[in-house]
């Protein structure tokens, strides 16, 4: 009998059980957006099978093919993505009220990346009142500046202005020297699937810094699965 297979790797995955109101037509495996799916992960499909993933790579991709498994990346849904997008800067937002000591409307908070999730923090940064906001970006300068009190260019960073960094570029584009202009007192919150520094020597200075992976499952994990469940009933009904 077909049935959906949840592999429970956070809080929302548990409570996508709970949405799921429906039977599949074909048995079905839901991974988090976040893990990464290899051939070794899904050796134990059957062929005919579906999975709803958001991350997999190319030896995964060609044992669907092999396989009759039909695959579904939810991070490719506009839908999803915006939701998942709010979800992380609502989670961001949380972080910087449990680890800064200043208020909202005093805090110089700087955001790398304007994509779809540095967007979202800088929209809900800019809707509590935050002090003062900037972004830096390698895209265009003009649609943050609706947003933004200053935007700048991603390179030469000079950290000593901000009480907290958000990175959202997956890619290290900060060196150690650069590092060394936070303030002993800064907060770096990193979104991205990679640090865009190095957490070891930015801990090592003192700075509160840190990575954090399926913000969404962590701070939200009802609404994460709910958005799940969303895509799975449309991309499946």
């Amino acid at each position: 009998m077909a049935d959906f297979i949840i592999h429970q790797t956070d809080a929302r995955m548990f409570f996508l059980r709970q949405e799921l109101g429906f039977s599949p037509q074909r048995t079905t495996h839901i991974y988090a957006p976040n893990i990464l799916l290899t051939a070794k992960t899904i050796d134990h499909l059957n062929g005919c099978e579906v999975v709803i993933g958001g991350r997999a790579d190319n030896e995964a991709l060609a044992l669907f093919n092999s396989l009759d498994v039909k695959y579904f990346n939810m991070l490719d849904d506009e839908v999803f993505q915006a939701r998942n997008a709010r979800l992380t800067a609502e989670g961001t937002l949380d972080i910087i009220l449990s680890h800064s000591f200043i208020s909202l409307d005093r805090l110089k908070v700087l955001v790398i990346g304007f994509g779809r999730t540095g967007s979202a923090v800088v929209k809900i940064l800019k809707d509590v009142g935050v002090g003062h906001l900037t972004v830096a970006t390698t895209a265009s300068l003009r649609p943050a500046m609706a947003f933004a009190d200053k935007v700048i260019a991603s390179k030469d960073f000079d950290f000593s202005f901000y009480d907290v960094v958000i990175n959202t570029a997956p890619q290290q584009i900060i060196d150690d020297k650069e590092v060394l202009t936070f303030s002993s007192s800064a907060i770096y919150i990193d979104l991205a699937s990679k640090p865009a520094l190095s957490l070891n020597f930015a801990k090592y200075l003192g700075i509160d810094a840190d990575i954090y992976p399926a913000l969404p499952a962590k701070t939200a994990p009802i609404s994460a699965g709910e958005a799940i469940a969303d895509y799975v009933r449309r991309v499946l009904k």
